[in-house]
């Protein structure tokens, strides 16, 4: 049989560069562990803006939602003055945000250490898209900085108290610490008491009803913080006006009692007008259709009356002083009024205007003479003829005179002429 060619060995020196390689592309995965582990890792990336980093490490800072791990600081940079942070969270941990959700970073210990970036839910329910702003995220306080924030008289201050406080257990704290414990079952009995009073009538519905409530509250408040802090600001200048008008309000306070009796009695007495009201509103239901109809009839008027309108305001303005000399002119005619009623008056109505409204006929050796028309008329005409016998003209004034002749003329006779022929004409009949 016959054999195939050997193949070469590996000699040492190349056994031992291949293991070289390989312990150093293995170390340097090793290096990169947490960069690829978090390229790596499944889910969806979500960018938050803070002022800056504040210790925050790319492929290292967790991010939890409610105490819960739900992704990683993928990077971190900084531009324009704004630190971005790209996180990637898992599938379903941006639907649980909202639509206005909030973070901030916070360290894991009181004392600092490693920190992580924590994510609030907020808004409405529904999947978180976007970039959360820089005007919804907080970095935290530092413990050396609350207390660089105090003077060193209040440091030290603090410094005593604690000693003190130290001493004070040392002497009588101790036995007053274990008389509160002592004491402290039955106060936790009424505690109980209260805790299961908020639980309310249906413990397994109304606090979870009560929590949800308060969810939806906060979570409306969270996504109007501008709004909330304009709110916040009015209360407040509210308040100040309060203030400076207390003694205004200490007065109405204190007559409101009587005001109320008041409007408590006008209530009654309007009680019986609705009802009357009630009574006439079904008969006054028609004539309201027909003045709606009217209404939309009269717009036309009303638009063509304008201008009349306008114009009115000066006549009306040029009439106020025509109307102010006539109100003293008013009362004296009023006067005047109620003198003329009585007798005067009654004697116009009786006798006075029964005589203009009679005919006039002479009697006696007047016997035949005047006419049927009524003594008003022939006081007209009697006017009318004083008027045309005086009368002017360019030339001057003038007065006519006509003299005329008549059967009647003949003066001093038993008998005159007009009556001889009214006595013939009457024998002949």
């Amino acid at each position: 049989m016959k054999r195939g060619p050997r193949r070469p060995r590996l000699t040492t020196l190349q056994l031992g560069k291949i293991f070289v390689a390989v312990a150093a592309v293995s170390g340097a995965l090793l290096f990169q562990k947490a960069q690829l582990a978090a390229m790596l890792r499944p889910g969806d990336t979500v960018q938050i803006q803070f002022t800056e980093a504040h210790r925050l490490r790319s492929a290292v800072s967790d991010v939890k939602m409610s105490g819960v791990e739900v992704g990683i600081v993928r990077s971190i940079e900084d531009e324009n003055g704004l630190t971005t942070v790209e996180v990637k969270v898992d599938g379903d941990a941006r639907k649980a945000m909202g639509t206005a959700p909030s973070a901030r970073v916070r360290p894991t210990t009181l004392l600092g250490g490693n920190y992580y970036l924590e994510i609030i839910p907020g808004g409405r329910r529904g999947e978180f898209k976007g970039t959360i702003p820089v005007e919804r995220t907080q970095l935290p306080v530092e413990l050396d900085g609350v207390a660089s924030a105090f003077a060193a008289d209040a440091r030290t201050g603090v410094r005593s108290s604690t000693k003190a406080l130290d001493a004070t257990l040392e002497a009588d704290g101790t036995r007053a610490l274990r008389d509160l414990l002592e004491s402290a079952p039955g106060t936790l009995r009424s505690t109980d008491e209260v805790l299961r009073a908020l639980q309310g009538t249906q413990p397994d519905r109304d606090l979870s009803a009560l929590v949800d409530g308060g969810e939806n509250a906060s979570t409306v408040l969270s996504s109007e913080n501008v709004r909330l802090g304009e709110t916040v600001e009015d209360l407040a200048t509210t308040a100040e006006v309060l203030d400076g008008r207390r003694n205004d309000i200490a007065e109405a306070a204190r007559t409101m009692p009587s005001s109320l009796d008041e409007t408590a009695t006008l209530l009654d007495s309007l009680d019986g007008v609705l009802t009357s009201l009630e009574d006439t509103a079904d008969p006054a239901r028609p004539a309201v259709q027909e003045l709606s109809r009217l209404l939309e009839q009269a717009d036309p008027v009303l638009a063509r009356a304008r201008p009349v309108v306008r114009d009115l305001r000066g006549v009306l303005r040029d009439a106020r002083p025509l109307v102010t000399t006539l109100i003293p002119i008013s009362r004296d005619l009023d006067a005047t009024v109620d003198n003329l009623q009585g007798p005067v008056l009654d004697r116009v109505n009786g006798p006075v205007l029964e005589q203009l409204m009679s005919p006039w006929h002479g009697t006696g050796e007047y016997a035949g003479g005047g006419a049927d028309r009524p003594l008003y008329k022939e006081t007209g005409y009697m006017f009318s003829n004083l008027a045309q016998a005086n009368m002017t003209d360019e030339n001057g004034s003038m007065v006519s005179f006509l003299p005329g002749v008549g059967p009647g003329s003949l003066a001093g006779l038993p008998i005159s002429l007009e009556q001889l022929i009214n006595a013939v004409v009457k024998g002949e009949r």
